[in-house]
């Protein structure tokens, strides 16, 4: 009687199976900034959050400077304010009064004028001969008039250029003016985000200027982790045309450390190709990092991920022990075995995925042989 080996057979079915592609990174934020004043002067109060460490929500007061400098900058710009205006209502007054002499020096000289025709006129009535005298023809009082009428034509041209000098001042000093607005509300620093501080260099007491760093500030809205994976991984994501490089609505991902648990989605890669490990970066997102009622995903924390990759339809998920060397299973019909060559489209420590090659209710031997002969006849368990 011919020894038959028993083998254990498994009957495949077409599925659809979602790879799961392992990776591992560090916690970062998505920023990091420097705190800056953007007024120079004393520290007088500092925030108990603006600590390493401490976290604070938007527009937070974090720190104060002492505004007197600016407080009397915003009244010496207001007392030129109304020292322009003063110039300007005073210019506009002697234009008024320029006018007015103007009028009446205009208005006397066409009396004297007219005195002189009708004075030059009966003198040649008379039949006299030469000019008459000069007092006759109001030559004094036509010197005056005209003199009068140039001098406040001076008068006004003086003024006009007062009010404009005046106006030019009064635009200058609301500059000022509003410029010590701005350095007044900037003598108080609000948190530009939610976010948390990295560390601090200030304390009360201290004089900072414009280029003074505070404190280095990092935003907690999100955080983001860089996953590098090998080439031959991206395959099985859902990033589209995205290995140039941008960002993308990309796999979600599950990201842990000991027993906590975080959700997030690659928003990303870095379209580049590492030169020493061959290998591409994608980056996860993640929401809320810091958010109160939860595991706390802090920043500079090691996590392991799993990205979830696209799924594949009409596949075969077979244990690890079925696929043979050569690409090869073997098939049990008919009480015997067949090698048959499938085509693998994913696999790890202990699934394969065979996309062609096999179909649905074939039977696999997954046992281990010691010899194999084709079509060589088993016993086979379910």
């Amino acid at each position: 009687m011919r020894f038959k080996p028993r083998v254990e057979a498994l009957a495949v079915k077409l599925e659809i199976f979602t790879p799961v592609v392992e990776s591992q990174g560090t916690v970062m934020p998505r920023r990091e900034i420097d705190l800056a004043p953007e007024v120079s002067g004393r520290v007088v109060w500092v925030s108990p959050q603006l600590v390493a460490g401490g976290l604070f929500v938007h527009e937070e007061e974090l720190v104060r400077i002492d505004p007197g400098d600016y407080e009397l900058a915003l009244r010496q710009a207001t007392a030129n304010i109304q020292s322009a205006l003063a110039s300007m209502t005073n210019a506009l007054a002697q234009v008024s009064r320029g006018e007015a002499q103007m009028a009446q020096a205009g208005a006397r000289i066409t009396r004297e004028e007219a005195e002189a025709t009708a004075a030059r006129a009966e003198w040649k009535l008379l039949g006299r001969e030469g000019e008459p005298p000069a007092l006759l023809v109001r030559d004094s009082q036509l010197r005056e008039g005209r003199a009068d009428l140039a001098s406040a034509k001076a008068l006004i041209g003086a003024s006009r250029a007062q009010y404009e000098s005046g106006k030019a001042a009064l635009t200058a000093a609301e500059a000022g003016r509003d410029q010590a607005q701005v350095n007044l509300k900037r003598c108080v620093m609000f948190a530009p985000f939610a976010g948390r501080v990295k560390s601090q260099s200030i304390g009360v007491g201290q004089l900072v200027s414009r280029a003074s760093v505070l404190a280095k500030i990092q935003p907690v809205a999100v955080a983001e982790v860089r996953l590098p994976l090998p080439m031959k991984d991206l395959k099985y994501l859902r990033l589209g045309d995205s290995l140039r490089g941008g960002m993308i609505d990309g796999p979600l991902v599950r990201l842990t450390t000991g027993d906590n648990e975080w959700s997030g989605q690659i928003i990303r890669t870095e379209g580049e190709v590492e030169a020493g490990t061959r290998m591409m970066a994608v980056v996860a997102r993640v929401v809320a990092p810091y958010a109160e009622g939860g595991s706390t995903l802090s920043f500079g924390r090691f996590v392991m991920a799993l990205i979830e990759g696209e799924p594949m339809t009409g596949v075969v998920v077979l244990p690890r022990a079925a696929l043979r060397e050569g690409g090869v299973v073997y098939v049990l019909r008919e009480g015997k075995l067949f090698s048959r060559v499938v085509k693998t489209l994913w696999s790890d420590r202990d699934r394969v995925v065979i996309g062609s090659g096999l179909k649905g209710g074939d039977r696999v031997c997954l046992s281990a042989l010691d010899s194999f002969v084709e079509g060589m006849e088993v016993r086979a368990s379910e």
